[in-house]
C-alpha cells in the first residue's frame, strides 16, 4: 500500500510539474479583458479556436500546449487564451474572424486584429515557429506577402510561398495559384519548390494545376511513385464525387469519372466502380447502383465478407424488387459462409425476411442470436426481428 501511495504521489507531482511547464492559459477573462492586456503589456494574444467534439483540438491540448519549451516560449511572448467556438463568447468570436475549422489558431493585437493564423494541427516545433512568425515586424509574414503582391510582385519563388502560406492559413488561394500557374516556365517546373507547391494544393477538380498534373504524369510518378500519383488523383474525384451529390451535378461527376479512367492507374476501373456506387447510393438510382455493385463485388470483391455483406445490406435498406433482393441475399450468405459473424447472419435473415421467406429468416435470426453470445454482444435486432416474423406468421 505504501510503494502505492508513493507511486500515485510520484504522478501527481509530474502532472503538476507538466502542467506548470506548458502554455498557461487564461481562463477566466473575456476577449474584450484579454485586448486591454494585450494593449497594456504590448503583446499578442495567442488563441487556441477549438470544439469539443474536435480530435486534432484534443491532441493539441493534450500533446503540444503542455510541452516545455512551448511554455517557456509562449508564456513569455503571448496572452494565451482558449474559447471553445460553440459556447458562450466563442461563438461571437468565431463569427468575428470567420472560424469555420477546427482548430484555428490566431495571434491578434491589442486592436483586434489578426496577425497571424494557422488551421489544423501543429507540432511543438512548428507551433513555436509560427509563434515566432507572429512576431515578425513586417508585421504579419501573410499581411506583408499580401502587400507585396497588391504592389504587383510576380516573382514566382514569391508566388509559391504566398500560396502557401496563405493555405496553410486557410486563406483561399485560388486566384494567387492561377496567376503562379500562368508564370510558371518549363524551367520553372524542374525546380522542386514549385512542382511539390503544384501537386500539394491542386487539392480539387477546378484546380488550375490539376492540367499541369495530368500532362505530367511520368514525371511526377518517377519524383515519388506512381502510387502516390495515382493515390492524389482519386482523392481528387472523391472530393469531385462528394461535390457532385450535393449540387446534383452528374457532369461534375462524370467528370470526376473521367479523371480516373483517363489517368489509367492500375486500380483504374475498380475505383472507377466504387465512385459510381458511392453515388449512385447516395442519390437513390438504384437501376444504376445495382449495375455497379455487381460488377464490383464479381470482379474485385467475391472472396471480401465485408464488402459483400455491406452491399446486400445497402440492398435490404433500399431495394423493393426481388430477383435484386435475391441476387443480395446470395451475396450475405456468401459473406457469413467466409466469416460467420453476429452481424453477417443478421443481414441475410433481414433479406430473407423481406423476400417473405419467414421459415429461412427465423433460423438465420436463431444462429445470429449464437454467434452475438460467442462474440459477447446484445443480439437487440435479432431479438426485434425474431418478433416481427413471429407477428407477420401469426394469422
Amino acid at each position: 500500500m505504501k510503494k502505492f501511495i508513493l507511486i500515485a504521489t510520484i504522478f501527481l507531482f509530474v502532472g503538476f510539474q507538466l502542467k506548470a511547464e506548458g502554455i498557461e492559459f487564461h481562463h477566466d477573462k473575456s476577449f474584450q479583458e484579454l485586448l486591454d492586456m494585450a494593449k497594456a503589456q504590448n503583446k499578442l494574444i495567442f488563441m487556441d479556436c477549438y470544439t469539443s467534439w474536435c480530435g486534432p483540438c484534443k491532441r493539441l491540448s493534450a500533446m503540444v500546449f503542455p510541452d516545455s519549451a512551448v511554455g517557456v516560449y509562449f508564456n513569455e511572448q503571448f496572452i494565451n487564451c482558449k474559447f471553445d467556438m460553440e459556447k458562450d463568447e466563442g461563438v461571437t468570436i468565431a463569427g468575428k474572424y470567420s472560424i469555420r475549422a477546427y482548430p484555428t489558431l490566431l495571434w491578434i493585437d491589442g486592436s483586434g486584429e489578426v496577425k497571424h493564423k494557422v488551421v489544423g494541427g501543429l507540432d511543438p516545433h512548428g507551433l513555436i515557429q509560427n509563434g515566432q512568425q507572429a512576431l515578425d515586424p513586417t508585421p504579419g509574414i501573410l499581411s506583408g506577402m499580401h502587400r507585396q503582391f497588391n504592389e504587383g510582385n510576380r516573382d514566382v519563388n514569391f508566388l509559391s510561398d504566398f500560396v502557401n502560406t496563405m493555405n496553410k492559413a486557410g486563406e483561399n488561394y485560388s486566384d494567387v495559384f492561377k496567376i503562379y500557374m500562368e508564370k510558371l516556365t518549363e524551367r520553372d517546373l524542374n525546380d522542386p519548390k514549385h512542382t511539390k507547391t503544384v501537386f500539394n494544393l491542386t487539392k480539387d477538380i477546378h484546380s488550375p494545376g490539376l492540367d499541369y498534373l495530368l500532362k505530367n504524369k511520368a514525371y511526377y510518378s518517377g519524383l515519388m511513385g506512381a502510387e502516390t500519383y495515382d493515390s492524389k488523383i482519386n482523392q481528387l474525384a472523391d472530393k469531385a464525387t462528394a461535390e457532385a451529390v450535393q449540387k446534383k451535378d452528374a457532369a461534375l461527376f462524370n467528370r470526376a469519372l473521367d479523371l480516373v479512367k483517363g489517368n489509367k492507374g492500375k486500380d483504374a476501373h475498380q475505383k472507377s466502380l466504387q465512385l459510381s456506387m458511392d453515388y449512385y447510393l447516395q442519390m437513390n438510382d438504384w437501376s444504376n447502383y445495382d449495375k455497379n455493385a455487381t460488377q464490383y463485388l464479381k470482379k474485385y470483391a467475391s472472396k471480401n465478407a465485408s464488402a459483400l455483406n455491406d452491399i446486400a445490406w445497402n440492398y435490404y435498406i433500399n431495394v423493393n424488387d426481388k430477383a435484386q433482393l435475391t441476387k443480395a441475399s446470395k451475396w450475405a450468405f456468401q459473406a457469413l459462409n467466409m466469416d460467420n459473424k453476429y452481424t453477417y447472419n443478421l443481414t441475410y435473415a433481414y433479406l430473407l425476411y423481406k423476400l417473405n421467406d419467414l421459415k429461412e429468416s427465423e433460423k438465420a435470426c436463431d444462429y445470429a442470436i449464437i454467434r452475438a453470445n460467442d462474440e459477447n454482444v446484445q443480439p437487440t435486432s435479432a431479438n426485434a426481428l425474431k418478433e416481427a416474423i413471429r407477428k407477420a406468421a401469426t394469422p
